[in-house]
């Protein structure tokens, strides 16, 4: 094997056995002959050889460094780097451009040690302007000069087919790209999308199809042998590193579907990629998901309840469920409305099947704004009934307070509904107030001049629960008792949840103690000092008039003892 010229994937052998004259008269006749330009670097990376179609193509005079540096110049105006392994961009002299694909290769002799390096330039100018430049066009992505979907596709459906090899396909996504655009132009956008195709370029190998689908999404097929997971994503944060300012940070999430059948429609696969990815939840630099046959059944679903949705909406599809709010002494003193979708086909959907879906969306709003107006309809009838005094809580999304003017939402109802406002209560999750803590801080101010009790719902479930106190003054916080459930040092958090009941007391606000499953989690509370509880162990949420049908005796009975 040893005396033979091996050409191997990603690097050319040389025969050290071979007489070194010989060798360097058959490669000088020979590599005169191709009809691609050729440039050879020495390890230190000075130009020691170069063919005539190489001088011819970059118009140069008959020196290796005069064309080297032509050469140099025209990748660093295009912000390559000398080691990128595939690349295709135009040239252009006195007002005429090329359009060159380049290819660089380590040159390893016969024992694996590194002797120089090689460039191999393609002149595609006239395939682009001749009758196969159309299908150049429509397969290739004109900013980055990658693959296009079409192209992609194809290429990929190619490869698949020819090879016994496992491979994966990635689908990458930049979050928030829209509003990247958006907020900096279209020219900073690019710039992002440009440095993510040069990272392909640069790292991938001969045996890989990769492309610029569409928008912010790019897609890369590789062998399953060659992926590692880690090195990924340093070259992503690279690449991050390029594009983040004080004003953006990038954000990728990356979807990988493992190749099982390559005649698999390879958009098909796309699809699934991309399923992957839209199920990251981290916002980290670089975020990586697997795509699992779930992922498609949750996709369906989601497509479903998009689908249905506005319909649902026009067709009051969507109820209330009330859930009691009790004393210690199990007096009923207020209900939480939670939105149920009864759907005429499928029946009663729980809220876990299309909150989230709504939320990704960005539709919530729309739902909350239906529950919030049949909870106020909801306080209307009771009024000048013996559940009068009864109050209902509503939830308010962090996307709602991009999305409507929440004060006037809520104001527009009272006065049409004419109900009071403190029976109306307004729940704000703690991870909306800490999205923006001074304009919650002026809104919970707004909504409590106008009569209105605030609570803070989840508190605790994030990191900045205390720092938040300084600065919001809400009426009640309401504390899920998943906070002692997630954590093996019980005993750690229940001095917390004590100092925190007693610090809400001192600062005065009541504290509502939610997801109270158990006589033991009830009486642990009570000697904590909680005096306002629910949970299932006192009841699941209801339809109204179960609710009504539980609960109206008992207030009847109790307002004939206040009599």
């Amino acid at each position: 094997m040893d005396e033979d010229l091996i050409f191997g994937q990603n690097s050319y052998y040389l025969n050290k056995k071979s007489d070194p004259e010989t060798i360097v008269r058959l490669l000088n006749c020979g590599v005169q002959q191709l009809p691609l330009g050729i440039i050879f670097l020495d390890k230190d990376k000075r130009c020691t050889y170069a063919n005539r179609h190489a001088f011819s193509m970059f118009h140069s005079e008959d020196t290796l460094d005069a064309l080297y540096k032509i050469f140099s110049e025209w990748m660093n105006s295009l912000g390559i780097e000398h080691t990128a392994a595939t690349w295709c961009r135009v040239f252009k002299y006195n007002d005429k451009e090329r359009l060159y694909r380049v290819r660089f290769r380590n040159v390893i002799d016969s024992e694996n040690k590194l002797v120089g390096f090689m460039y191999t330039i393609q002149n595609l100018s006239e395939m682009v302007e001749n009758n196969t430049g159309e299908q150049y066009r429509l397969t290739h992505d004109e900013l980055t000069g990658l693959y296009n979907r079409e192209g992609f596709n194809e290429a990929a459906r190619q490869l698949l087919r020819t090879t016994d090899k496992e491979y994966l396909l990635l689908y990458s996504n930049i979050k928030d790209f829209k509003l990247f655009n958006q907020l900096f132009g279209l020219e900073k956008g690019n710039d992002i999308l440009l440095n993510i195709g040069d990272m392909l370029m640069q790292h991938v190998k001969e045996e890989d199809v990769y492309a610029r689908i569409n928008g912010d999404h790019f897609a890369l097929c590789m062998p399953k042998a060659r992926f590692d997971e880690k090195k990924f994503k340093k070259l992503v944060r690279e690449v991050a590193g390029r594009v983040t300012s004080k004003t953006y940070s990038l954000h990728m999430q990356i979807g990988i579907y493992e190749v099982r059948d390559p005649y698999m429609d390879i958009a098909l696969m796309c699809d699934r990629a991309y399923m992957a990815c839209k199920s990251i939840k981290k916002d980290g630099v670089c975020e990586i998901a697997w795509y699992s046959d779930e992922m498609l059944v949750n996709a369906l679903l989601e497509k479903e309840v998009l689908s249905s949705f506005d319909f649902a909406i026009i067709n009051r599809q969507f109820g209330i469920f009330l859930q009691p709010q009790v004393y210690a002494d199990g007096t009923l003193y207020g209900a939480e409305a939670l939105a149920r979708w009864m759907h005429p086909e499928n029946g009663l959907i729980q809220p876990e099947v299309f909150i989230d879906v709504l939320e990704r969306a960005d539709l919530i709003y729309k739902l909350d704004r239906y529950i919030w107006e049949l909870a106020a309809r909801q306080l209307a009838r009771w009024k000048g009934t013996v559940m009068k005094d009864i109050s209902i809580s509503v939830n308010v999304s962090p996307k709602d307070l991009y999305y409507l003017d929440i004060k006037k939402e809520f104001t527009d109802l009272v006065r049409h509904y004419d109900i009071d406002p403190g029976l109306f209560n307004i729940e704000i999750t703690e991870t909306a107030v800490t999205s923006d803590v001074g304009k919650c801080a002026k809104l919970i101010l707004d909504l409590q001049s106008s009569g209105f009790m605030v609570e803070i719902d989840d508190f605790g479930s994030g990191y900045s629960s205390l720092n938040m106190l300084k600065d919001i003054n809400a009426d009640v916080l309401k504390i899920d008792m998943g906070f002692l459930r997630k954590t093996d040092n019980i005993k750690r958090a229940q001095v917390i949840l004590n100092y925190t009941i007693d610090m809400a007391h001192e600062l005065g606000m009541r504290v509502v103690t939610e997801g109270v499953e158990t006589e033991e989690q009830f009486e642990f509370l009570k000697g904590m000092g909680c005096e306002m509880f629910q949970g299932f162990y006192f009841d699941r949420p209801m339809p109204v008039d179960s609710f009504e049908d539980k609960y109206w005796g008992k207030n009847n009975q109790s307002e004939e003892k206040r009599i």
